[in-house]
């Protein structure tokens, strides 16, 4: 988003090693912000991290763990000691990549566990250690990646993750509610059918099958790309936004019209 300035804010992306988070840490340094990336893929995480100091950003790399307390309280300390405070959360680590379509009765449990303690409990776990940092700043701003399967607006049957992205928009909602007295604003980015590693992976890597999934399933036949959605979320982490909180804004290439 051009024009938006974030120098002297501080911003945590998880799940910022690639895909959609290395684009949003990308965009958020060239913004001016410092950035701790915090992801478990420990190569590609300080790839990105030196991607963006190679350009004269501020950037570090940390291995987090969202479902896991010690991991993110690690997370969030880590980033005020390294630049002072945390202005910006980007909760954007989940579990896709590697699912299949699965009937609910045939559902593994140990599956459902594992996309409810990433996608859920990880965004509770990261906005539970960074939110005593916003406060001492005077605020902050919390971005949840939620997807149009909360709408049930995905291929196959995938009522785990469909449930969980459902879930981000009610604690999005919940959250501005309880926290709209400390100065943070909580909002919610549903994108929809993405090129990414993890959409890649469900084609064989065949990159010209999601693009003419996007040709046939949306009103703007064109497929999404990770750095199409840095324009909504440079939005909700600046001024630009200031008066929102509590939404979940729609950027699916009018998927959600064709049902």
């Amino acid at each position: 988003m051009g024009g938006t300035n974030l120098q002297g804010k501080v911003a945590v992306v998880t799940g910022g090693a690639r895909g959609i988070g290395r684009a949003y840490a990308l965009a958020l340094a060239g913004a001016g912000a410092a950035v701790m990336i915090a992801d478990l893929l420990d190569e590609e995480g300080r790839n990105t991290a030196k991607s963006i100091q190679s350009e004269g950003g501020q950037a570090v790399y940390r291995h987090v763990d969202v479902t896991d307390v010690a991991s993110t309280e690690r997370m969030a300390a880590a980033a005020v000691d390294e630049f002072g405070g945390i202005d910006i959360l980007i909760n954007n680590a989940a579990v896709f990549a590697g699912l299949t379509p699965v009937p609910l009765t045939e559902l593994p449990l140990d599956r459902w566990a594992r996309v409810m303690d990433v996608n859920v409990k990880g965004v509770w776990l990261c906005t539970r250690a960074a939110v005593p940092h916003m406060r001492r700043r005077g605020g902050g701003v919390i971005v949840n990646q939620s997807s149009i399967a909360a709408y049930a607006l995905h291929g196959g049957p995938f009522v785990d993750y469909a449930t969980s992205k459902a879930a981000v928009i009610g604690f999005t909602k919940s959250s501005a509610k309880e926290l709209s007295a400390d100065n943070i604003r909580v909002n919610a980015i549903c994108p929809g059918g993405v090129l990414t590693e993890a959409a890649l992976s469900f084609v064989s890597g065949d990159a010209s099958r999601v693009e003419q999934a996007a040709s046939s399933s949306q009103l703007i036949p064109q497929v999404i790309r990770p750095e199409d959605l840095v324009g909504p979320m440079l939005f909700l982490v600046s001024d630009a936004s200031k008066f929102m909180t509590g939404q979940t804004v729609v950027f699916d290439g009018g998927r959600f019209f064709l049902g």
